[in-house]
């Protein structure tokens, strides 16, 4: 049995097309397969069905739907199993036999193997996600506010997938391969501006360069028509490097090979402006901002050495964000360039430096062939061409200091800004910025500009339950402000009701590209057995402060071996740290921190891993 959401609801058994036709069974079959694995509360049902006027047999009248499903769709294979909870309904359903498990898993590898630089099999996988998509997820289906939710972020990860795809064909060079695709998917996509920027870039490598730049000028025309804005810094950094550059050889082109007898010419250095675009709505971090700011405005006197900025705190919290509108703010005082990369420290396979290195040196104009094949050599050349220039180099996501080292430049003048969960403090003179959750009104005017100042000024009071209950976390606050922004009839109450009141609430922090439980994952699997088992079992201690002796009470160990965990896991921010008073070194728990933990220990209890 096969079930099908990526495009009309299906449900195929032995062939044959055993798919309920009544509206309302479809849609709660919809909203059972969007949510495979999750209860799918009665309340939630009554929502999606009937919205603010249920009739008074809305009960009953989903009792039906539910005996109709399990008699002519659930029944005939016994693969798809249907629990009844205190409070709702519970889908169990391989992830093969449902078209958006393959998608999403299929989807997942592909962007694992893209980041370990295996461009060739990552397309293969992305091929296969992008496959199993026959249309717009649930044509045909009626649904409410909450199924058009799901349907909104099952189209957004379609969309990712494409842009991977993509990536993936453009780092093979299959340029021309992809033109026609992209043409395809700009007119279909008229705001999406990677799009355009990956179509003008392969017309760029086929040698057609003014068809690249007519491309600019559509684009620049439809968001000056539709939305008064200006295309983004990036592709208008791309438009001028087309105006300023020569034409490329067509794609395919063999390269002159320099003769024997000569040298190989010097690069055309150029200025590079890689940092990310800033983003509109920044929040807060006032304290945070004037840190930064003393670090960037000069070097000490006497200083010798590149000033180096660490930004740590907990996943989600904003040390991305926070180091780009910094980056931004300062910019002019590097009038040698930018330069930026992800590090990609929280995952699998961490960006080698030498790789990074290689694509700075790319980025100021050094052509492939002289770019040394050593790491050593290349940190050389780094520095030679930093010497004496004034740059600022922002390092996303580092795994600890020795993956940064290479990195630095030569001089005082220039400046590197590194994020990271576990922090540098090996480094030498590395001043470290701790980042900490927002306050109460920093999140709730975080909240305000995403989703409208008046919203919440007509609700202040939920606003705030909203912004504790995501523990004033920026990552989780624009989860939450996203999905109230998709679903604009929302009320803040039912908003807050629905993360008060979810069994899963983590699952209420997932939409379009945010994922609460995913950065969690990133950080916990990077433990090993021993810390993961004692974050778990920390999860049943009350909500409050507690010291090593409590822990080592809790888990049958001796204090001292407790305590290097504690600090392990408090150095990852997977735990606060402070002193009291007295001088008592005390632990603590996030809100959200607490919730994971506790996901962790139901799941894993009955398979615990030491």
């Amino acid at each position: 049995m096969s079930f099908r959401i990526l495009g009309p609801l299906a449900v195929i058994h032995e062939s044959r097309d055993i798919t309920p036709t009544a509206p309302k069974v479809r849609q709660v079959l919809a909203f059972l397969l969007v949510r495979k694995g999750q209860i799918v509360q009665i309340s939630e049902f009554i929502d999606e069905l009937w919205g603010d006027h249920p009739p008074e047999s809305a009960m009953t009248t989903l009792q039906t739907y539910i005996y109709k499903l399990r008699k002519e769709v659930l029944d005939p294979s016994g693969l798809a199993r249907l629990h009844t909870q205190q409070c709702g309904y519970l889908l169990e359903v391989p992830d093969e036999s449902v078209d958006v498990g393959i998608f999403e898993k299929a989807t997942r590898e592909g962007r694992l193997t893209l980041e370990s630089g295996d461009a060739q099999r990552a397309g293969e996988l992305l091929s296969e996600a992008l496959s199993v998509w026959r249309g717009q997820a649930l044509l045909g289906v009626t649904t409410g506010e909450i199924l058009s939710a799901h349907v909104t972020r099952l189209e957004e990860n379609r969309l990712r997938a494409l842009e991977l795809h993509i990536e993936a064909d453009m780092r093979l060079g299959r340029y021309r391969e992809l033109i026609s695709e992209l043409k395809t998917l700009v007119h279909s996509y008229p705001l999406h501006e990677r799009f355009y920027g990956d179509l003008m870039t392969a017309l760029n490598r086929c040698g057609r360069r003014y068809e690249a730049l007519e491309v600019y000028r559509q684009l620049r025309k439809v968001l000056i028509d539709e939305l008064g804005l200006e295309p983004s810094a990036a592709l208008q950094r791309l438009h001028q490097s087309l105006l300023s550059a020569d034409a490329p050889k067509p794609a395919g082109t063999a390269p002159a090979q320099p003769s024997s007898s000569t040298s190989p010419p010097p690069a055309a250095l150029t200025v590079p402006a890689q940092l990310p675009p800033d983003i509109s709505d920044f929040t807060g971090r006032v304290a945070e901002l004037a840190r930064l700011a003393q670090v960037l405005a000069a070097p000490q006197p006497g200083s010798t050495a590149a000033r180096t900025i660490s930004i740590t705190g907990m996943g989600g919290v904003g040390k991305t964000t926070l180091a780009l509108h910094a980056g931004h703010l300062h910019r002019s005082q590097f009038p040698d360039g930018q330069l930026f990369a992800d590090l990609h420290g929280a995952s699998a396979t961490p960006a080698a430096p030498g790789d990074v290195l290689a694509g700075f040196l790319r980025s100021v104009g050094v052509p492939d062939q002289q770019i040394p094949p050593t790491l050593e050599e290349r940190t050389n050349l780094f520095r030679t061409w930093s010497n004496n220039r004034r740059i600022l180099v922002v390092l996303d996501n580092a795994s600890d200091a020795a993956q940064v080292t290479p990195l630095l430049p030569a001089t005082p003048q220039c400046v590197v800004i590194v994020t990271s969960r576990e922090g540098l403090q090996s480094m030498p003179g590395v001043t470290s910025v701790d980042l900490g959750v927002m306050s109460l009104s920093e999140g709730t005017q975080l909240l305000s500009r995403i989703i409208g100042a008046e919203r919440v000024a007509a609700e202040p009071e939920y606003a705030e339950t909203i912004v504790e209950l995501c523990g004033r976390l920026p990552r989780a606050l624009r989860c939450v402000g996203s999905r109230l922004a998709a679903a604009r009839v929302w009320s803040l109450q039912k908003m807050a009701a629905l993360l008060e009141s979810s069994p899963a609430p983590l699952d209420q922090l997932r939409f379009a590209e945010f994922d609460v439980r995913a950065d969690y994952d990133h950080a916990y699997f990077r433990l090993d057995p021993h810390d993961r088992s004692t974050l778990r079992l920390l999860s049943l201690l009350p909500a409050q402060d507690f010291t090593a002796v409590t822990a080592a009470g809790l888990l049958g160990n001796a204090t001292d071996a407790v305590e290097a965990r504690l600090t392990r896991l408090a150095g990852c921010h997977l735990l606060d740290v402070r002193a009291d008073d007295a001088g008592s070194i005390r632990y603590g728990m996030h809100r959200l921190t607490r919730l994971y933990a506790r996901e962790r220990l139901n799941r894993e209890f009955l398979q615990p891993e030491d």
